[in-house]
């Protein structure tokens, strides 16, 4: 069984840096990355992931609100918050709307594999 994981973010070096990561990764669907949230509805709605790679800022707007979107209308998916920003008030908003994890990207990146892999096999944080 493959993973399928959705990104959200409006950085075109995220984009570059998952890639190389996915390409490793033979249990990783990759199934897209929208670059703004109204293509992030989009692409959820079209291909019901199991995994969103969220950013908690897409051009401006708030990956707050895709976030409580998704875990209202689609509960079972896992979604993971990335952001540079790191304060505590992030991290708790995070988790209180429902994401699986809050990655930080500057230094928990590589973090990324271990984490798809723990969902693909039914882990919770």
């Amino acid at each position: 069984m493959k993973l399928k994981v959705l990104s959200i973010d409006d950085s075109k070096t995220i984009t570059t840096h998952l890639n190389y990561i996915f390409k490793d990764l033979e249990m990783v669907d990759w199934i897209g990355h929208a670059y703004n949230i109204e293509e992030g509805i989009s692409f959820v709605e079209q291909t019901a992931p199991d995994v969103i790679l969220l950013d908690i800022m897409v051009n401006e707007e708030s990956g707050f609100d895709l976030l409580s979107y998704v875990k209202s209308n689609f509960p079972k998916i896992k979604v993971f918050m990335l952001s540079n920003l790191t304060d505590s008030i992030y991290v708790k908003k995070s988790q209180q709307l429902g994401a699986c994890h809050f990655i930080d990207k500057s230094y928990e990146f590589e973090t990324i594999p271990g984490l798809l892999i723990d969902a693909l096999e039914g882990k919770e944080a």
